[in-house]
């Protein structure tokens, strides 16, 4: 028997992670699920066990604002596999009100950007040990109206949420891309994608008539899914490594994301920051 294919996952107890979750889980991966400890999860895990029929999934409770929860989260997989087949960055958070995190910062930027990047840092040589393994990362199109802010931890000195989001999206599109050229003499491919506009827990800060109002016309969290199972398991973006997905299409980013010399220090200001860390 072929063995069995391994998907890392963030944020799948909820929207978009979780049914992203149940269709790879019917598909054969074993799962592991990086979740916060609580109800939610282990409510979630018997659900996404039950729709998918599989026991192949399990949880590792991750706390993604905290750097040592990661770092132990990672080191807990390293235990268990010998490899990681795909590894989805999938976990992301919008805040109305600014937050810092238990290291200093911005609770946005930390989740949505510094999170993947340590993780991804960490879990590196588990994923090039998978051979063709992929690894995804959630962005949006709000990506457009981003800007980076090399001299502030990637922040604003003026907290707004919706700047934070976009901030934390376009620097997530910059990510990709520089991996990318470091994964370029392996077999390891890593991409971007924009799932649409999804009803999911990321208007849970709105107020309940404006998050229901928004809900009817936007996409359902089953189709917000598609995009990343197709970039997960479709074999016409096999090989394909460093781009950015609307949807399940390759799309040219703006002019704000294509700057390689500002790309390059925000690699080196990442890793400074994951370095001061491990």
């Amino acid at each position: 028997m072929p063995e069995s294919k391994i998907c890392v996952i963030t944020g799948s107890n909820s929207g978009i992670g979780k049914y992203t979750t149940i269709d790879l889980a019917r598909r054969g991966y074993e799962i592991i699920m990086l979740v916060r400890d609580s109800e939610k999860s282990r409510n979630a895990l018997e659900e996404i066990k039950k729709a998918s029929g599989s026991s192949s999934i399990q949880i590792i409770y991750t706390e993604l604002s905290n750097f040592e929860s990661i770092k132990k989260s990672a080191e807990e997989i390293n235990k268990k596999i010998s490899k990681i087949d795909l590894l989805i960055n999938n976990a992301g958070v919008f805040k109305r009100r600014e937050e810092k995190t238990q290291e200093g910062y911005e609770l946005t930027i930390a989740v949505n950007y510094l999170a993947p990047f340590f993780l991804t840092k960490l879990l590196l040589p588990l994923v090039e040990k998978g051979g063709n393994s992929r690894i995804i990362n959630l962005s949006s199109e709000l990506y457009k109206n981003g800007k980076v802010h090399l001299d502030n931890r990637f922040s604003d000195r003026k907290f707004d949420g919706s700047k934070a989001y976009a901030n934390s999206k376009l620097l997530i599109i910059y990510f990709t891309k520089s991996l990318a050229k470091h994964l370029s003499n392996t077999a390891v491919t890593v991409n971007a994608v924009h799932p649409g506009v999804i009803g999911t827990d990321v208007f849970r800060e709105y107020p309940k008539w404006l998050g229901k109002l928004l809900n009817m016309f936007i996409s359902t969290p089953e189709q917000g899914a598609y995009p990343s199972i197709y970039l997960a398991t479709s074999e016409s973006v096999k090989g394909l490594s460093g781009q950015y997905f609307y949807k399940t299409n390759v799309k040219k980013t703006d002019p704000i994301a294509n700057d390689e010399a500002l790309a390059d220090k925000i690699w080196k200001s990442t890793e400074e920051i994951v370095d001061s860390i491990i």
